[in-house]
């Protein structure tokens, strides 16, 4: 079965838009680029127009791959400004750019997608400030499976920082037994067929077809590639689809649950904001 992320996308919105209209919350999200990456600016885009969708406000702010300095100092002026509650760094950065250094300054109160080393900390000792979008939305669609995790096999291809590591994490959460492969690894459909699970993370093409995995599967296919201006996952959808049990396209899977990730932690964010204003308040 085909999972339809966008189905979910949308009632996750409808949530969110529903909460700001009731409270008469004004959220608002920075978005910085770098550097000439045509799919980064695709992609702000994208979450500006989402946000506009459940009255969160935004505004991105673009930076040469020359103006290391100049994007370091709006990043800093976005810590202090009370009107910015999220803050989010498009990826990839310019070769140029000392990213983790660029991560590590983000406010960790506003750094929605949990890149910087404090919050991703924070989430792997168990107490996450925030979820990063991406693994985020992966938990999400499988809860929204209904179906008792408890000792399935999860098996991880990537193991980024930013999507492969945290997700690992997240599946050892559910009480999954988890495998994590990687571009090293031998025999890579040894691994692929014999999960689950199997999560694709790596960001290649075509990477895992129907041979590679087992039957009644269920294949969460996180990976982004483009080619001849269209949008590939990590597997080759058509020879998989009906080999598993649930399946996820690329486009129309996870990317819409991660971009509603970004509001719902962005809400939180400014939800944090008036707790810590009111505390100061009323000391």
């Amino acid at each position: 079965m085909i999972i339809d992320g966008k189905v979910i996308a949308k009632r996750i919105r409808e949530n969110i838009k529903a909460e700001i209209q009731e409270n008469n919350y004004k959220p608002k999200l920075a978005i910085l680029i770098a550097g000439n990456d045509s799919a980064s600016k695709i992609y702000a885009n994208a979450k500006v127009k989402a946000c506009a969708g459940v009255g969160i406000d935004a505004e991105v702010f673009c930076f040469s791959d020359s103006e290391e300095g100049k994007f370091l100092k709006k990043l800093e002026e976005l810590n202090v400004d009370e009107n910015i509650h999220g803050i989010i760094v498009e990826m990839p950065l310019p070769k140029s750019f000392n990213s983790q250094r660029t991560y590590d300054i983000i406010n960790p109160l506003k750094d929605v997608d949990c890149i910087s080393t404090y919050n991703m900390g924070r989430l792997f000792a168990g107490n996450p400030l925030y979820l990063p979008c991406t693994p985020h939305a992966i938990l999400t669609i499988l809860k929204q499976l209904d179906i008792n995790f408890t000792g399935k096999h999860a098996v991880i291809v990537g193991r980024s920082n930013i999507l492969g590591k945290p997700v690992a994490k997240l599946m050892l959460d559910l009480d999954m037994t988890v495998t994590q492969c990687h571009s090293k690894t031998v025999d890579l459909q040894k691994y692929t067929k014999m999960a689950d699970v199997l999560i694709l993370a790596a960001g290649k093409k075509n990477l895992i077809n129907g041979d590679m995995i087992k039957e009644g599967v269920i294949l969460i296919d996180a990976g982004i590639n483009e080619y001849d201006g269209k949008i590939y996952g990590d597997c080759d959808f058509q020879s998989a689809e009906n080999r598993c049990l649930y399946i996820t396209p690329v486009p129309g899977g996870v990317g819409p649950v991660t971009t509603s990730m970004v509001l719902l932690n962005t809400l939180e964010a400014y939800k944090n904001a008036i707790k810590n204003t009111y505390s100061k308040t009323s000391q």
